[in-house]
């Protein structure tokens, strides 16, 4: 299937997706989002992307393949909201 995964070149740069039931072919750090929480899964080529893993792991989702920094930033946030307001 020819959107099971895509390479967009718009604004210059490139962004590699998968959706659920795909086939990775880039291997590296995959990033799916349900608008609040962001899970961050690798992957290997040959891999199946499965299911957004939040609520009841059934929802399609799109994962992607996340860049290297270019501002030499080496870490990142893995709590977006503060204690207690969820």
């Amino acid at each position: 299937m020819s959107q099971e995964f895509t390479q967009d070149t718009a604004k210059g740069g490139t962004t590699t997706q998968g959706t659920t039931g795909g086939t990775c072919s880039v291997s590296g750090l995959y990033k799916a989002t349900d608008g609040r929480i962001e899970f961050i899964q690798p992957f290997v080529v040959g891999d199946k992307f499965f299911p957004f893993p939040g609520g009841n792991a059934k929802s399609k989702c799109t994962w992607t393949l996340m860049s290297k920094s270019t501002d030499n930033k080496t870490s990142f946030t893995a709590v977006k909201v503060a204690a207690g307001s969820v």
